[in-house]
């Protein structure tokens, strides 16, 4: 560890959540935007005792900030952005400048000692970029080719060979997510009847189809369609994630109509739907099935011994807890935000790995900030057992 990292105090007590008995701390309090990066795959470290924060200062270039949740003390580690998914034990992932190159950098959490795995040969970032649980891929993109499709690339991590491993239409916003088991699929958004970029500077994110979802062979290219979205389920809502390593795939979808406000309004299902649910679906399986239903389900994640979901409620911004098995889930803690435009406004709350703690983000300050909320006892075995 460089001996020139402080550790420095800024979190406040926020609360305890009145119907839980949640107690919420404020990590972040700088008025600076601070965000807990994404859902998807937590950025924690295995013991669940740190977390890392992406900080954007103004004018400056981004930065990554590692949270002690023993100490409730934060430093800086490194100067650089966060990519996609993150899916390995104690490691952070991150784009960064070495001399006059960009690079893919690791961060090791628990020693916030820094390696170099891959220089980017055309100097540029991708935009979206996992890698796989065992170092050995790198998968990014999407990488304009004609019209409408995009491609994904692969890097070997060990060799530094770059090739495209598959071109799909409609592909700009892929949430590149490894399978964290083994290793050997992505999974990959498709945002279908979607424009990018329009001539007015607009973008449009899908046409009537909505987004779906599919599979590609990291080896092979191969790209296999899930039957997920219109007209399998209601659209997606565009937030997916391995639940852990069980092989299945979680998303949220409903019928949803987009307001003038920060959140949506469910709107009548289509015959035989659900109105808004929380799905999963095995790869061979012919249909997705449904994991809950009674809430507007939105951002999503899974707990690392794959026993349970994170999800907020659209309508409110609450998060819940609940079983991957039953579906039935409790209310943990208010998060007080506004889901606006911008990705920072979004609770995006996730578990630790020791099921100790719930990270999300809140604009209630004003500012975005990251917030711990601590599960109380007893809590998951009230889920598991309703």
């Amino acid at each position: 560890m460089a001996s020139s990292i402080e550790w420095t105090p800024e979190a406040i007590r926020f609360g305890v959540d009145r119907e839980s008995g949640a107690e919420i701390e404020q990590l972040t309090s700088e008025p600076v935007t601070s965000t807990n990066i994404y859902c998807e795959q937590r950025f924690a470290s295995a013991d669940g005792t740190r977390i890392a924060i992406a900080r954007k200062p103004f004018g400056q270039p981004g930065e990554i900030w590692v949270c002690d949740l023993r100490s409730l003390r934060i430093c800086k580690a490194v100067t650089g952005n966060p990519i996609g998914a993150n899916s390995a034990l104690n490691a952070v992932y991150y784009t960064g400048i070495q001399g006059i190159r960009a690079c893919l950098m690791r961060l090791d959490l628990t020693t916030l000692l820094v390696r170099e795995l891959y220089h980017f040969y055309n100097d540029e970032p991708p935009p979206c970029g996992a890698v796989s649980p065992d170092e050995h891929w790198l998968i990014m993109g999407p990488y304009p080719v004609k019209d409408n499709i995009y491609a994904i690339g692969r890097a070997n991590l060990e060799n530094g060979r770059v090739n495209v491993l598959c071109e799909i239409e409609d592909m700009f916003n892929p949430h590149l997510q490894f399978e964290p088991a083994f290793g050997k699929l992505s999974l990959v958004q498709i945002n279908r009847g979607g424009k990018w970029k329009l001539p007015d500077g607009g973008r449009v994110m899908t046409g009537p189809l909505g987004a779906t979802l599919s599979l590609v062979n990291v080896e092979s290219g191969t790209v296999t369609p899930l039957p997920v979205g219109r007209p399998h389920t209601p659209g997606i809502t565009g937030h997916e994630c391995w639940a852990c390593k069980t092989g299945r795939v979680l998303f949220t979808a409903g019928h949803y109509n987009v307001s003038s406000s920060s959140f949506v309004t469910l709107k009548e299902p289509e015959a035989g739907q659900e109105a808004s649910a929380l799905y999963s679906i095995t790869p061979g399986e012919p249909a997705a099935k449904v994991v809950a239903r009674g809430l507007m389900f939105n951002h999503l994640a899974a707990s690392d011994d794959c026993q349970f979901f994170i999800v907020d409620d659209h309508t409110t911004g609450r998060v819940y807890i609940g079983s991957i098995v039953t579906g039935r889930y409790l209310p943990l803690c208010e998060t007080h935000t506004r889901q606006g435009a911008c990705q920072y406004s979004h609770a995006h709350a996730y578990m630790t790995p020791d099921n100790r703690h719930v990270i999300f983000n809140s604009i209630v300050t004003g500012t975005a900030q990251v917030y711990a909320a601590t599960v109380p006892d007893g809590f998951l075995d009230k889920v598991l057992n309703l």
